[in-house]
């Protein structure tokens, strides 16, 4: 991640501009934390700076990171020479930045709810890594719309600048939960979806992409004969898997043990190497779903008072069947506006987020929170204690 470390900030007046960056506002807790919120190429996305001790450590803040690592990189430059740091340690150095390039195939979840047609057979890969087997495929079917989604930054702009170099145009790239993003897709849409080598996750198994859930989305947008394929090294994973899909009244598997695939990743050339065995269960779907109304954001309805909810803060901790609600840190920007640092949704995929107070309306920062049902829920659960504030302030008056 990167960050510098500097004895020394001196804060300027806000908003202003310096280099390629907008500085918006300063938002401070009371845990020696502040967030800058920064505008930069079409983003906005948050600076943290927390204090130990003398030192100050100044990086990008992980619930707001922007789609590349460079326009990150960009804004801390610029805040550090806008603040005249002394600088202690920097990773941010010109000689290690990149290119500033924004990729065509790189898309946020605005996209998706908003512009993506589907015209087109879909074909989906979670965690596609390298990007071996998703460019291959795409090379290899040019009618189908692919879909790769990956949380690691490095791998999204690798495969990003492979599809501008080898002018493949029906990809489009995602950094998003996959576990919540079948929600998005409409019935019946989706040929296939491959889970090649997903992590175990044997310690934590509520982190695992493949649940009943996902298997009951996965019914639901593939095509009549489309396919689940869950590709993996691990024995026990495999084994889950199955558990996991014998649940189901009616189920179409087939299991292959070293089979070999047209394409391979460098992790399986790895496991290949060490003799590890491989195990594919692909399911087969023969159930034509219900169509789904499509998936909007969450808004907020109601305008509440950042004083009030100042005056009142707690860490709570609410929920509600599958759904939870925590509110962990809470931030000032001024005296009438800040923000609830929260996390949110279900305990198996739960997200995080800044509930922001203006002069004028309530928003959710990141501004990409999501109708699904868990965060439906989670979203209730939080105007329900907004509510239950105001009305307390309303009964002390």
């Amino acid at each position: 991640m990167p960050n510098f470390k500097t004895k020394k900030i001196t804060m300027p007046n806000f908003p202003t501009k310096f280099g390629d960056s907008e500085f918006l506002y300063i938002a401070s807790s009371d845990k020696s934390e502040y967030l800058i919120k920064v505008s930069q190429n079409g983003e906005e996305f948050f600076l943290q700076v927390r204090k130990k001790g003398d030192v100050f450590l100044v990086k990008g803040e992980k619930i707001s990171r922007p789609s590349q690592v460079v326009f990150l990189q960009q804004a801390l430059r610029d805040f550090r020479d806008l603040c005249k740091c002394e600088v202690l340690f920097s990773n941010i150095e010109p000689q290690k930045m990149k290119n500033k390039k924004r990729y065509r195939v790189l898309k946020d979840i605005d996209f998706f709810t908003r512009e993506f047609k589907q015209d087109r057979e879909i074909w989906i890969e979670v965690g596609f890594g390298s990007g071996r087997h998703l460019l291959h495929q795409a090379k290899q079917h040019p009618d189908i719309e692919f879909i790769g989604i990956e949380i690691h930054k490095p791998s999204l702009e690798q495969v990003a600048k492979l599809c501008d170099i080898e002018s493949i145009d029906n990809v489009y790239l995602l950094d998003f939960d996959a576990r919540i993003f079948l929600e998005f897709l409409k019935s019946n849409s989706v040929g296939k979806i491959f889970v090649h080598f997903p992590v175990p996750w044997d310690k934590k198994p509520q982190r695992r992409v493949i649940s009943h859930e996902f298997i009951s989305e996965s019914i639901r947008v593939l095509k009549i004969e489309g396919k689940l394929e869950i590709r993996t090294d691990s024995d026990r994973y495999f084994e889950y898997c199955l558990e996991e899909f014998v649940k189901f009244k009616k189920t179409d598997l087939s299991i292959h043990k070293n089979q070999d695939l047209d394409i391979s990743s460098k992790y399986e050339d790895r496991w290949k190497s060490q003799e590890k065995d491989i195990y594919d269960v692909i399911m087969t779907n023969h159930e034509e779903s219900n169509a789904k109304h499509k998936i909007k954001k969450i808004s907020f309805d109601v305008f509440y008072h950042f004083n009030m909810i100042r005056d009142n803060f707690i860490n709570i901790t609410k929920q509600d069947r599958d759904s939870f609600l925590h509110v962990e840190d809470i931030f000032t920007i001024n005296e009438d506006e800040g923000m609830l640092k929260i996390s949110f949704g279900a305990s198996a995929k739960n997200e995080r987020a800044y509930v922001v107070f203006l002069r004028e309306r309530v928003r959710y920062f990141p501004d990409n929170i999501l109708e699904t049902k868990a965060n439906k829920r989670a979203h209730n659960l939080l105007n329900d204690w907004l509510g239950e504030i105001a009305n307390q302030r309303t009964a002390h008056e």
